[in-house]
């Protein structure tokens, strides 16, 4: 085996940070276990990493409570040449470290196969049967050589994961994310479920962040925890936005930046108060510009492993940096809209994906539709769910409709003035007008 792949592993997974979580889940991916390692320290030290990631924690200091208290007596150099070994650790060193190990004990096994082989072949009398010893050769040749997708699954794991999944939803309900509207939630049977991609749609201004921080407020206040990537408006802001919705006062939104400097006091100390009431709400927001799918889906994985999240937001998909910047913008905005799927699989949880629509929605001043869906197709095909804002700009900002244009799994339908949106304290709600119509038409 290689001493050295161990140890450079090892050494790439002593910091607590970003690049420590991603080279070890990486590790766990490629399959790496404790047979990978023949240094007992080595195997000993990994053992210890285990327990600690699935506690949600990483780093030297963790680990060293989970190791025997002689650790560093049988294994006195074990700090300076396994976890000093790379003075810089970075995922890629680990990467290259996990591929070895791998390569590495696939060689072994592989030899051990050809060996077996020969003995039983120079073992062999006139009653052995030499395909008997082909046949015993290629089923562990056929272990060496499984798929390496972990996705691939047999009847028997489908079948134990299906019933896995009918009773989670008796135990758990049918929906990850509740909608606060109460209209949504039973058309959506529930709300948002996992590994759904849900499309939130509108022209600027009509306030579709807002709709979706509605529903992560609502979800955080049960104890759902969320990511939200705020690519357009910076974290205070939105945090700010948050305690507005968290007041739940239509006088709360009043100005504290006004000419009034008595009012602005006010004002302020108000919204302080409800700000201060969101310290203890599960939501994580991650304001870096313009990053790229492939840094959102690997931020969100590290998070996911550390604390499990119930949901991720993307706000909004025109500002992801596309991963290759000379595809035409079609493609950049097709492959967004894949990957954004993909997340949601990959992690089993509702992932929202804030679009806007083209300028002609609101040209033809009508109500905008699937395929009024900004620069590609490949948005409504993905998309589980889609939810279209609608308001006239010209209008009251409090007269809004909401609009199920898609529902893979349900009906469609719209809110008709059954949706009201309070500026001041920044929440979507129902009117309790009992002649509200609208509703979500179910295929039969």
């Amino acid at each position: 085996m290689n001493f050295d792949a161990e140890r450079a592993l090892l050494s790439c997974l002593r910091e607590e940070d970003d690049d420590s979580y991603k080279g070890f889940a990486y590790a766990l991916e490629q399959g790496i276990t404790n047979s990978h390692f023949t240094d007992e320290g080595c195997k000993t030290w990994w053992n210890a990493i285990v327990e600690v990631e699935k506690e949600g924690k990483m780093g030297m200091i963790e680990v060293l409570q989970k190791v025997p208290k002689d650790f560093f007596s049988q294994y006195p150099n074990f700090n300076q040449e396994v976890l000093n070994a790379h003075e810089v650790p970075t995922f890629n060193k680990a990467k290259v470290a996990t591929d070895e190990l791998v390569k590495s004990r696939n060689f072994k096994v592989l030899h051990e196969i050809g060996e077996n082989l020969t003995f039983s072949v120079q073992d062999a009398n006139r009653s052995t049967d030499p395909i008997d010893l082909a046949v015993s050769a290629e089923k562990e040749l056929q272990g060496l050589i499984k798929p390496k997708s972990s996705t691939l699954k047999g009847s028997d794991d489908l079948t134990s994961a299906t019933i896995a999944e009918i009773r989670k939803t008796l135990s758990k309900g049918p929906a990850r994310i509740e909608p606060n509207l109460p209209w949504l939630k039973q058309g959506l049977d529930g709300g948002f479920k996992d590994g759904h991609l849900v499309v939130v749609a509108a022209r600027p201004s009509v306030g579709k962040t807002t709709l979706v921080l509605n529903f992560v407020h609502n979800a955080a206040l049960q104890g759902k925890k969320t990511l939200f990537f705020s690519l357009e408006m910076k974290a205070e802001a939105l945090w700010e936005k948050l305690g507005l919705i968290r007041s739940k006062e239509d006088d709360c939104g009043l100005p504290y930046k006004s000419s009034d400097s008595t009012l602005n006091g006010r004002n302020a100390e108000k919204l302080i108060t409800h700000v201060e009431a969101c310290r203890e709400l599960p939501i994580f927001i991650d304001d870096f510009a313009a990053p790229s799918m492939s840094n959102i889906r690997s931020s969100a994985r590290i998070l996911h492993r550390k604390e499990r999240l119930d949901c991720v937001v993307i706000d909004y998909l025109g500002l992801v940096r596309p991963d290759d910047s000379k595809m035409p913008r079609e493609q950049q905005v097709a492959e967004i809209s894949r990957m954004s799927k993909q997340l949601a699989k990959e992690l089993n949880i509702p992932v929202f994906l804030i679009c806007q629509l083209n300028r002609d929605s609101v040209k033809k001043g009508s109500e905008p539709q699937l395929h009024d869906l900004r620069e590609s197709g490949q948005i409504e095909q993905d998309a589980d769910v889609v939810l279209l804002l609608h308001r006239d700009l010209l209008g009251d900002k409090e007269n809004v409709s909401i609009i199920v244009a898609k529902n893979r799994f349900g009906g469609v339908g719209h809110s008709k003035n059954r949706i009201k949106f309070l500026t001041k304290s920044q929440r979507f709600c129902e009117n309790n007008n009992e002649n509200t119509q609208g509703g979500i038409k179910h295929d039969k």
